[in-house]
């Protein structure tokens, strides 16, 4: 059986050894994008991470990690990590599941909770409620409401983990049983998606700073 990494894309691998400055760049910053998420990683997840995936971020499963996310840019990258930090999940994600919180994919709950409320729903809610039948949603049973949108739910993710863009502005009205509302949608600053990854070095520093404080006014407490 062939490894798993002779089976992901190679990217540029195939293309003539000769390479401009603007590829070697490229190069170079996926490299510090992947050494970077190497660091953050075990620094969310501590040994659960680097028993799983290695502590090197220059061999093994972190090269693999590297051609899984081809294409994901480090803005997203660092939407990736924000999840992993906000997910009251303890156990790292596996590869898919990285990629997927870097392309704008929730959770399944997270989902059926905006699709039956009243309130700001997700670009990726927008698209699954796309993949459904609007008329049989309203006239369906609470069971059948589930399975459709778990069946959207996959539908959608495929498509998004397959290089669709999830989309920017309403492509469906959200009417659910007794609600006509309108989903909204808000455009994400471009200056902060393009400094989103090396803002993460401050993220940390602040909740460094934060714990600190809060250990040390324990430790005065009465």
């Amino acid at each position: 059986m062939k490894a798993i990494e002779n089976l992901l894309p190679t990217g540029r691998a195939d293309l003539p050894k000769k390479a401009s400055s603007e590829s070697e760049t490229a190069k170079a910053v996926s490299s510090t994008s992947r050494r970077t998420l190497w660091v953050r990683m075990a620094e969310i997840y501590g040994h659960r991470w680097t028993s799983a995936f290695g502590e090197n971020p220059d061999q093994g499963a972190a090269l693999t990690w590297a051609k899984g996310l081809a294409g994901i840019t480090p803005a997203q990258l660092a939407d990736g990590l924000v999840s992993c930090l906000a997910s009251a999940d303890p156990w790292p994600p596996t590869l898919p599941e990285f990629r997927a919180r870097c392309l704008g994919v929730p959770a399944l709950a997270q989902v059926q909770m905006e699709l039956r409320s009243s309130g700001e729903r997700s670009a990726f809610s927008i698209l699954v409620w796309s993949c459904i039948d609007s008329y049989r949603y309203r006239h369906a049973s609470t069971d059948k409401t589930d399975r459709m949108i778990r069946d959207a739910y996959e539908i959608a993710r495929e498509r998004v983990m397959r290089g669709e863009k999830l989309p920017k502005l309403p492509v469906a009205t959200l009417a659910g049983h007794g609600s006509d509302a309108t989903p909204e949608s808000r455009r994400r600053d471009p200056e902060v998606a393009r400094n989103a990854f090396g803002e993460l070095d401050e993220l940390f520093r602040s909740a460094g700073a934060q714990v600190s404080e809060g250990v040390a006014a324990a430790e005065v407490t009465p």
